[in-house]
């Protein structure tokens, strides 16, 4: 859905061709292996003329901004009232998104604190570069939170990814409204 919609069918279409596969598409709800996507990942990069790091942090920062039902977002926002108690809340992220659906395979997220407005998060995954799709989602989760952020890959310690995140202001301008559902009742309590 991301290339499709960020990049065009064309793209699309021409990353599936030079991926050679023994089906037409991909279904949202399949499970596939994680090498093909990493090859599919690798392709689109390539055609598109961009860092696969960038290609990685621009589908993180898609899930939040651009995803038609806001599903993603609102799952986020329950993690807190401002910037940082969402970061804190993100180490229960995978546990909370396994409730709803369970063979997600999100990245275990370990939050450090190195001094007050000053954070590493430290990404374990099996899946290469899903430190970089948390880094384009921690970015939109700034703004939407109207947070001014730093926020940095800053590559692999041992076995995990690491992002540096230093919070600047945390009510930098005013952020998006929040409903609890689509229509629904607001986070301060009033039908919207």
């Amino acid at each position: 859905m991301f290339v499709r919609s960020a990049y065009g069918a064309e793209l699309w279409g021409a990353a599936l061709d030079q991926l050679d596969l023994p089906f037409d598409g991909f279904e949202t709800m399949f499970q596939y292996d994680d090498h093909l996507a990493d090859r599919l990942v690798s392709c689109c990069a390539i055609l598109l003329g961009k860092p696969r790091d960038t290609l990685l942090e621009d589908f993180g920062t898609f899930l939040i901004t651009a995803t038609p039902s806001g599903r993603v977002r609102r799952l986020l926002r329950f993690g807190g009232l401002d910037y940082e108690d969402f970061l804190h809340s993100l180490e229960d992220l995978p546990g909370r998104v396994a409730l709803a659906v369970p063979d997600i395979g999100l990245p275990d997220l370990v939050l450090y604190e190195i001094e007050p407005g000053r954070f590493e998060l430290a990404c374990r995954s099996k899946v290469r570069g899903a430190g970089h799709v948390i880094a384009g989602l921690l970015r939109a989760m700034a703004d939407d939170y109207g947070a001014l952020v730093l926020l940095d890959h800053v590559g692999r310690r041992r076995s995990v990814e690491i992002i540096d995140i230093h919070l600047l202001e945390s009510s930098y301008s005013e952020g998006r409204g929040f409903d609890l559902s689509e229509g629904g009742l607001t986070a301060g309590g009033q039908v919207g």
